[in-house]
């Protein structure tokens, strides 16, 4: 899992926290401290029968100056950055000391400058600005429209049908807490989330993954298949219902 610092795990009472693993700081970054430290190993080290040329000074030492104004801008973006996420709604997530991965979706409440790197607290939990996944603005929604995906049948046979349907979003975090109800009705065209409740009859309900076999259905009979999606704030969508035919009894 790579190099991993984590929180207090035990306290001195013998208590046990759960803790979380934090990314250690890159080493791999060259500061402004360590290019003077590299220029001025190369003028203490130089050959003074063949001494550095001018230019090559003046040019390290505009590189330097340039180095320098970058990590100035890069410095001022990061926490021009930081300070534009406080009030936003985020998800981030982190792994415990277990392997589980602790994920929190929530108001960006404050954000503080700790060892040199920007901290985010959602609540009583805090995040580094690497383990941020998503960002949204606070009045937004994510809504999903089921209607731009399909369902489709398999194995028809005089009393049961197979259905899957697709994900009706590609968004994963929302995507995760979806629930779906199959519904069906021998003859009323149902597009709407009213339709189906008023005139649909439950094949299956609470489900969480796109596939199900309706049992118990009459041979030689044509049925509409229309789906209920309810996201985990209990607003209902539908997809476009789908027509399957039952075979005949032999």
């Amino acid at each position: 899992m790579g190099d991993y610092t984590t929180d207090r795990v035990l306290g001195s009472t013998g208590t046990t926290y759960n803790a979380v693993f934090t990314d250690k700081t890159d080493n791999a970054t060259l500061t402004q401290d360590d290019f003077l430290k590299l220029m001025i190993t190369e003028l203490t080290n130089q050959d003074f029968n063949n001494t550095m040329d001018t230019s090559q000074m003046v040019n390290q030492m505009t590189q330097f100056s340039n180095m320098q104004a970058m990590n100035e801008m890069l410095s001022y973006s990061r926490t021009n950055y930081a300070m534009s996420l406080v009030g936003k709604t985020v998800t981030a997530s982190r792994y415990t000391v277990s392997g589980d991965l602790d994920t929190t979706t929530g108001k960006i409440d404050k954000v503080s400058l700790v060892d040199d790197e920007y901290v985010f607290y959602i609540g009583s939990k805090r995040y580094t600005l690497s383990q941020i996944m998503t960002v949204q603005d606070s009045n937004s929604t994510t809504t999903i429209d089921p209607t731009k995906f399909s369902i489709s049948s398999s194995d028809v046979t005089e009393s049961t049908v197979k259905l899957n349907w697709e994900l009706p979003t590609e968004d994963d975090l929302v995507s995760a807490g979806l629930k779906y109800s199959v519904y069906y009705t021998k003859g009323t065209d149902f597009n709407s989330v009213d339709d189906i409740l008023k005139n649909g009859t439950l094949g299956a309900g609470d489900l969480t993954t796109q596939e199900k076999i309706i049992t118990m259905l009459e041979a030689d009979t044509s049925y509409l298949f229309n789906i209920i999606v309810e996201d985990k704030d209990g607003k209902k969508y539908c997809y476009n219902p789908i027509k399957v035919q039952t075979k005949s009894a032999e």
